[in-house]
């Protein structure tokens, strides 16, 4: 089965697009490396290599093809001994099986969950924002709610109560007068 020549970068064929895009980036930057490093000076061959390793310059098979270039040219020469050639660390790309049997790539895995979690807390933010304008209302409210209905009800009997004793006092003050009662 042949592959879609657009997704082949230096003899390597990929399915991912993100992973295609960094590995014609890598192809630059190793037609780059090539034209600069100067293979008649090992010792700079191996701190140009060192370099690369420690700053993990490549990602994708491209960029490890060239590495690897590097690492044999490297071994071959006497001067350089064989310890001080880092292996060349390799960052793979998982893949994960979903219940369909398709298989996708978990950087996809990765960015749906991401998107998931940032929506999710857009929401709690906004429903939180709600809650917060729900209990302001409340307290403002001269209305009785759950939060003061206890209150309000206790000061409306205390003011019943203050007007009943001062009608009981006006109607007994009235009753003296009429029966003639005098203190």
């Amino acid at each position: 089965m042949a592959k879609n020549s657009a997704f082949i970068v230096e003899g390597f064929s990929f399915d991912d697009e993100d992973l295609l895009n960094e590995a014609r980036k890598e192809a630059e930057g190793v037609r780059y490396m090539k034209a600069r490093v100067d293979l008649q000076y090992p010792n700079r061959v191996l701190q140009i290599y060192r370099r690369m390793i420690e700053q993990e310059m490549f990602q994708t098979e491209v960029g490890y093809a060239y590495l690897r270039e590097l690492q044999d040219y490297l071994y071959t020469m006497p001067q350089i001994p064989n310890d001080e050639i880092l292996p060349i660390p390799v960052h793979t790309t998982v893949k994960v099986s979903d219940a369909s049997g398709t298989t996708e790539s978990l950087r996809t895995e990765i960015k749906k969950s991401r998107r998931a979690f940032r929506w999710s807390v857009v929401i709690n933010c906004v429903a939180a924002a709600v809650i917060v304008v729900m209990f302001a209302i409340a307290m403002s409210s001269s209305s009785p709610t759950v939060l003061n209905y206890e209150n309000k009800l206790q000061n409306k009997y205390a003011v019943w109560e203050q007007q009943l004793r001062e009608r009981e006092a006006a109607v007994s003050q009235k009753e003296r007068l009429l029966y003639g009662e005098d203190d």
